[in-house]
């Protein structure tokens, strides 16, 4: 598998290093050997690693491990294989979690390595000014994607624009109002800037594109209830028909995750390997994984090409079924199929629109876009109309789509307000409504004391 070139390790590795073994969750000591903010932003090859390092950044354990393991288990969507419980699948999470803390402090280096290039061009005089602008997007859409990710999970949270320490370590938390504002306008002003296709790149869907850019403003305007918006965001990615378009025959090697497929709008890159830890590790293809779906089979139609292609049935040591386990990557430590972790693929605007155009009163818009995504599945056409019923069908083709996949069952649980219902029924788990929201990690509360700890923790 082609990936970044390894002539940009030494440069951006700067960066990445540089954000390790912090006290504080916002605070960065930069190593003493660390090249200069001159130096990095003084050529164009040199600038291109800096963007790059924002990307490997993200090849770290929130992205490709907890934010689908963690946040499966808090959910009604995974539990352990084991038959154990923890604190996550009982939701009865406490501010020393280190996963908390881990989740929390990779969001925010990545937000910051995407503050470092903001800064770095931005006082650079040297740099070709069409590139500038195309880094400078892909950095905002980063920073916008990593707070979408902190507000829904932890809601107010600091909203740390700059790398400036005396400033960041002891800003107060923003209200989740501000921080959508901020994450609307760096998508905004991203789409003007990044490129419409991945040329740039040797067509490997590895960096951000104005289509991705599109895509999170669909998400985060559905989010928001802007229906019109979210309906039109979802429609531009859509039309690119040129370059995306919905995968037929699903199989282990012709999938959403397999990399630069016709469905995948971004995807995160690894060095020198061809699978993912997702499928190496995370959700291991094998008799005896970590996870299994809570509702097993249960979840699916008979027939569902999701069921057959991304999922395993376990049996026991007695040969008895027990359980289902999610094995959408196929992967593990081999060169076939490359594979790459998905953070963005065209399903989702079918689901986002279809919800968008029944709120939006547009039912046959609904039951088209909608049938798109099952008839993917092998599955018939919907004759449903009533505007509840397909809303309710919409969020179980979302639960089948994306289960254990990027949180999604998570905050569709509670953007929607079904989130203390559907807990609070399932057994195993000790909900109240205050665990909507994860607890803000004690390492972050210590550093800075005007931080609030979330109701209930």
């Amino acid at each position: 598998m082609k990936n970044i070139s390894t002539k940009y390790i030494a440069v951006f590795s700067f960066f990445i290093l540089g954000l390790t073994g912090c006290d504080s969750a916002l605070e960065v000591d930069l190593p003493s050997n660390q090249l200069s903010s001159e130096t990095v932003y003084s050529s164009d090859a040199t600038t291109e690693a800096a963007v790059n390092g924002i990307y490997q950044s993200m090849v770290t354990g929130f992205y490709y491990n907890q934010i689908h393991s963690v946040l499966g288990q808090t959910s009604d969507e995974l539990i352990l294989r084991s038959g154990l419980t923890n604190q996550y699948t009982t939701n009865e999470l406490i501010e020393t979690d280190g996963s908390m803390s881990s989740m929390w402090t990779e969001l925010y280096k990545t937000i910051y390595n995407a503050n470092n290039v903001i800064e770095g061009i931005t006082k650079s005089t040297t740099l070709t000014p069409a590139k500038t602008k195309q880094w400078i997007a892909e950095a905002k859409f980063l920073r916008a994607y990593c707070f979408f990710y902190l507000t829904n999970l932890w809601g107010d949270v600091p909203l740390v624009l700059t790398t400036n320490i005396d400033v960041s370590a002891l800003l107060p938390q923003s209200s989740q109002d501000v921080v959508y504002a901020q994450i609307l306008k760096d998508l905004t002003e991203a789409t003007q800037d990044l490129p419409t296709n991945y040329s740039n790149y040797d067509n490997e869907r590895i960096r951000a594109t104005k289509a991705a850019s599109e895509a999170l403003l669909a998400r985060v305007n559905l989010y928001l209830g802007r229906w019109n918006e979210a309906a039109n965001h979802a429609t531009f990615v859509i039309n690119q028909t040129g370059t995306y378009n919905m995968i037929t025959g699903l199989s282990s090697t012709n999938s959403p995750f397999i990399s630069d497929n016709s469905e995948a709008i971004l995807q995160i890159p690894y060095f020198n390997v061809n699978y993912t830890y997702e499928g190496s590790s995370v959700f291991v293809n094998a008799n005896t994984p970590t996870y299994l779906l809570r509702n097993g089979n249960s979840l699916f139609e008979a027939d569902d090409a999701r069921k057959i292609n991304w999922t395993r049935n376990v049996t026991s040591t007695q040969g008895s079924l027990a359980g289902v386990a999610p094995t959408k990557y196929k992967n593990r430590f081999t060169d076939s199929p490359v594979e790459r972790s998905t953070v963005l693929r065209l399903a989702e605007l079918y689901l986002i629109r279809a919800e968008a155009r029944v709120q939006s009163n547009n039912i046959t818009g609904a039951q088209q876009d909608i049938n798109v995504i099952r008839n993917r599945a092998l599955l018939g056409n919907t004759t449903l109309t009533d505007s509840n019923q397909l809303l309710e069908l919409i969020a179980l083709e979302r639960q089948r789509e994306f289960f254990a996949e990027n949180g999604h069952r998570w905050l569709d649980l509670k953007r929607t307000g079904k989130i203390n219902e559907t807990l609070s029924a399932l057994n195993g788990k000790i909900w109240t409504a205050t665990d909507a929201l994860y607890p803000i990690p004690e390492t972050a509360i210590r550093s800075n004391p005007f931080l609030k700890q979330n109701s209930g923790y």
